[in-house]
């Protein structure tokens, strides 16, 4: 596809009525580019129409100009919101005065009930208006700066090299775009704040008078608080990030070079270093973990503290104040409202300092001149941890489609019970009981403390005297203090246990992915696809690491706040029971829909997903409706069930107190939330348990065989490094071809050649000895031995190879020689003066111990030759008895493979050497050759004796000259 042809697709992205929004921005951006031009030619300063000193305004101002309308209507609609959220508590206010024989209307109850539906309804419309228009906007807005993005991405990749550049620097761009795009979702709350704070503190004021400062007080004491405690958790993570990356580097190498890894037997070994590597992540989490703890204590205690602070300070006040149940009732309502509003003042204040520096990197990029990465490229800041963006490698490999249908095929618990019984397994059955035990009793304090408050309002009526008010009044406030405390410790209780089970399923299922995946074959691995398993390492367990077990524990909280507001409700009014039944019905229903709906928002973008889905805007916008409608019928069920509560309620004014009613209206008041958030959690869990499902199936895939089972080895076995096959013979696989009735053997301390005319071949036959293939037919005897007998590491470990391509691991030059230090540092700087690379090492530093990092200098530090030289050390300190050495490459080092040579004779005269080669004339020096051909033995014997009798041999030689003529 050529440019222009891929600018035309860019150009018909986005074919709905939205796709206006995106060509008004195009134009309106092209003219922002072009009063830039004309302020650098008249040599002016500042950036487009901003001034120097606030760049980024113009892309801002772009945006605001092309969305205006939409925000406006966003802005109105969450205004109109705020207001009848407000006015529905007034309704449930008049409702409780009715009660109390004090009607602000003469109106029947029917027609209360009737005003509460009314209000109710026209809240949840409106608040669903509201989240389908704000999620559009933001989608439309980040399509039109997505769409921008790449239309300048194409313009400055006019290279290969600039192709590149501009692949990676893409991606950290679309982080911007998408901090700019929650500033659009988040915007209308700044302008709907302080409407909010002063409709509920004026109301406030009216019931309690001054005495309800209190709250508000200890709110903005508790928001510094709650601020530096972000910051901190801020930093953890960034930390945490730091962890995990190389963790990742740490897997992405044991996977990318997984042949060499389980050749050398080394599994164990990179087990360890991952296992040390998660260590460190889980220890991070541990303590982010009783970090976050107080967001638990936030949500769940302060709210019940500041209303208990200011009811408390109304009677201490005056000794004439005295509780009404609509005083109770205003302030547990109002202070829930306004809770979440100061916690997230933190929040926004980060978010608007992230997104100014979105808006300025993002702009800088858009109007470059060069790709110049230096410049462009966003630098991660410590109040971003999330600055690091996962590459999407989906579009690398053809065949991600087919191993994700595969992996479906082989499920390792059917379902998402099956996923879940597995995690809780690995969460750990006592802690999942300990943490549901919190959890009820966490619940069963709310209750008991919503009911005290309503209770002393009922009991204040029966008081007689001051004195008798004085002693009521100390001891409910104790009472409730006491309840406070107990509720705060169980609180703190439940984070602790939810806390040491997610580390227990974390390193559970870490461990368990880990061996799985080391167990494998390496045909199997073959057929993997490595970024679908590079995912699951790091994308996967970082959701089971992290937000599944605060999904389960919000889960569990909604479900328990649910039951008890029904359960309360109904002993109340015990009729309500009747319409349970139909009720749960459509919730269940409701439920079920919610979790059917799809996302199709996409956390990744890239280019070529850009391409193929033209349809991406709408889908997005189709996915937006179909959840707001699941999440509409959700309030249609909670709107009928406020009303038949107040209908109830107000029906039986007669037979029940008005602070039980205003209990009631209470519950019924608060259980939206409640309800929204487990409609949410449960889809959210129920795919985040997948991953489980996902790291369980790599459990199920076939193992290789046991690493040190079968029969035990001789003591020091190989002692001679005789090599024999008797009638071998493989199937054809993805990782060699078939032999066929091999048959041959091989004298101790022999040195043969093996020639053949396809690599293939002398591949398969590396397979068949470290039984990365297993035979069909026939043995492989060592020393009399059939390898078939003992363990994969008994064999491996006593076997050494000199590959073609030798590999350095990440990590010091001492552990790729011997990682298991089983040699002293005098053995190894002895072994390398003897190969000649004592020099060579002492330059890393003088040290053994230096880092070798893959992508280093030092890696490069060692040529092709000494790599190679290098692998002969690993086989001199395991006192090799039979040795393969594979052709050296084309572009190889000429005097290193001459050493290379000289020394596998000088220094290991009686160990069995093997030359696996394309080329006869490499192999003239040994004492015999093998020829293979077709799977076959076809000529064994001295190099001369084939030159003057063998067929194939003669021919590869004369093919061989030919080809250096």
């Amino acid at each position: 596809m050529d440019r222009r042809t891929l600018l035309q697709h860019l150009t018909d992205l986005w074919g709905d009525d939205h796709s206006i929004h995106h060509l008004d921005f195009e134009q309106k951006w092209k003219k922002q580019q072009r009063n830039y031009e004309k302020t650098v030619g008249s040599e002016t300063e500042g950036l487009l129409l901003s001034p120097p000193s606030s760049p980024g305004l113009s892309l801002l101002y772009t945006l605001w100009m092309t969305f205006r309308p939409l925000l406006l209507k966003v802005i109105l609609l969450r205004l109109s919101a705020d207001l009848l959220s407000i006015f529905g508590l007034f309704t449930l206010r008049w409702a409780v005065l009715f009660c109390e024989k004090q009607p602000v209307f003469e109106w029947p109850g029917y027609v209360y009930a009737l005003v509460i539906l009314g209000s109710a309804s026209c809240y949840t419309v409106s608040q669903h208006l509201l989240e389908r228009l704000s999620r559009k906007t933001a989608a439309s807005a980040h399509a039109a700066l997505s769409g921008a993005l790449y239309r300048q991405a194409l313009s400055l990749s006019n290279s290969p090299p600039h192709q590149t550049h501009s692949a990676a620097l893409l991606s950290q761009m679309l982080v911007e775009v998408d901090q700019i795009a929650k500033l659009v979702v988040n915007f209308p709350w700044l302008i709907s704040f302080p409407v909010r704070v002063v409709l509920c503190v004026g109301i406030l004021w009216i019931e309690l008078g001054p005495a309800m400062l209190v709250g508000p007080a200890l709110l903005l004491f508790l928001t510094p608080v709650h601020s530096s405690l972000e910051r901190r958790i801020k930093l953890l993570q960034c930390n945490q990030m730091t962890n995990r990356k190389a963790s990742e580097n740490l897997i992405k190498e044991m996977l990318h070079e997984i042949k060499a890894l389980k050749l050398l037997a080394w599994e164990v070994f990179f087990q360890y270093r991952v296992a040390e590597a998660w260590e460190r992540e889980l220890e991070t989490l541990q303590v982010l973990g009783y970090l976050t703890s107080f967001s638990m204590l936030s949500r769940i205690c302060i709210p019940y503290l500041v209303c208990l602070c200011s009811l408390g300070a109304f009677v201490l006040m005056d000794d004439g104040n005295v509780l009404t149940p609509l005083q109770v009732f205003m302030c547990l309502c109002l202070f829930r409202l306004l809770l979440p509003l100061f916690l997230k003042l933190h929040t926004f204040s980060t978010l608007l300092k992230q997104t100014k520096q979105s808006f300025c990197r993002l702009e800088e990029f858009l109007i470059a001149e060069n790709l110049d990465i230096k410049n462009c490229h966003p630098h991660p800041s410590q109040d971003s941890p999330s600055r690091f963006p996962q590459h999407c490698g989906r579009c690398n490999n053809k065949n991600h489609h087919e191993t994700e249908r595969e992996l479906e095929q082989l499920p390792a618990y059917k379902g998402i019970a099956g996923a879940l019984g597995q995690y809780l397994r690995a969460f750990g059955f006592h802690w999942v009981i300990l943490t549901m035990l919190a959890q009820l009793g966490v619940c069963i304090v709310c209750v008991a403390q919503d009911g005290l408050l309503f209770v002393w309002t009922a009991e204040a009526k029966e008081v007689q005297g001051l004195e008798e008010w004085k002693e009521l009044r100390n001891s409910r406030l104790s009472v409730c203090t006491l309840l406070g405390l107990l509720q705060a410790l169980l609180v703190c209780w439940a984070a602790y246990c939810l806390n040491c089970g997610s580390l227990r399923a974390s390193q559970s299922l870490q461990c368990e992915l880990l061996s799985s995946v080391l167990h494998l074959p390496l045909s199997v691995h073959l057929t993997i696809d490595p970024p679908h398993l590079l995912r699951t390492f790091t994308q996967n367990m970082y959701v089971i690491e992290e937000h599944l077990p605060e999904q389960l524990h919000t889960w569990g909280s909604c479900l328990l706040q649910i039951m008890a507001s029904i359960l309360l409700i109904t002993y109340i009014i015990p009729v309500f029971s009747l319409t349970l039944c139909p009720l749960t019905f459509l919730f269940l229903t409701v439920l079920h829909s919610r979790r059917s709906v799809s996302p199709h928002m996409r956390e990744e973008l890239c280019l070529n997903h850009l391409l193929q889905d033209r349809q991406n805007l709408q889908v997005q916008h189709k996915s937006i409706d179909l959840e707001r409608w699941a999440l509409l019928r959700l309030d249609i069920v909670y709107t009928i069930s406020l009303f038949l509560i107040s209908l109830a309620l107000l029906d039986s004014t007669d037979s029940l107190d008005a602070g039980i009613i205003a209990l009631a209206l209470a519950y019924g008041f608060n259980v939206r939330e409640a309800m929204h958030r487990f409609t949410e959690t449960s889809a959210e869990t129920a795919k985040n348990v997948q991953m489980v499902q996902r790291i369980c199936v790599y459990s199920k895939l076939e193992k290789e065989a046991e690493w040190t089972g079968g029969c035990r080895a001789p003591p020091g076995w190989p002692q001679k490094g005789e090599l024999e096959f008797i009638h071998y013979g493989t199937e054809e696989g993805a990782i060699s071809p078939a032999f066929r009735g091999l048959s041959f053997s091989i004298c101790k301390g022999e040195k043969v050649g093996v020639v053949s005319r396809e690599k293939p071949e002398t591949d398969s036959l590396i397979s068949c000895l470290f039984r990365a293939v297993e035979a069909s037919c026939g043995a492989v005897l060592i020393d009399g031995v059939n390898i078939a007998s003992v363990g994969l590491h008994t064999l491996r470990s006593h076997l050494h190879l000199i590959p073609q391509v030798p590999v350095l691991f990440s990590g010091s030059l001492r552990a790729n020689m011997d990682p298991f230090a089983w040699c002293s540092d005098a053995e190894v700087w002895q072994v390398l003066e003897l190969c000649q690379l004592k020099e060579k090492a002492q330059q890393l530093q003088g040290q053994l111990l230096h880092p070798i990092q893959p992508s280093s200098t030092a890696h490069s530090f060692f040529s092709s030759g000494q790599k190679r030289l290098l692998c002969l050390v690993r086989a001199l300190l395991g006192k090799a008895r039979l040795l393969l050495v594979e052709e050296a490459p084309l572009s190889g080092d000429s005097e290193s493979e001459h050493l290379l040579q000289q020394l596998v004779l000088t220094l290991l005269p009686e160990c069995t050497v093997l030359w696996l080669s394309q080329n006869p004339n490499s192999v003239m020096h040994t004492d015999r050759v093998l020829v293979l051909d077709a799977g076959h033995a076809v000529e064994f014997d001295s190099p001369s004796i084939l030159i003057q009798q063998g067929t194939l041999f003669r021919q590869l030689l004369q093919e061989s000259q030919r080809g250096n003529v």
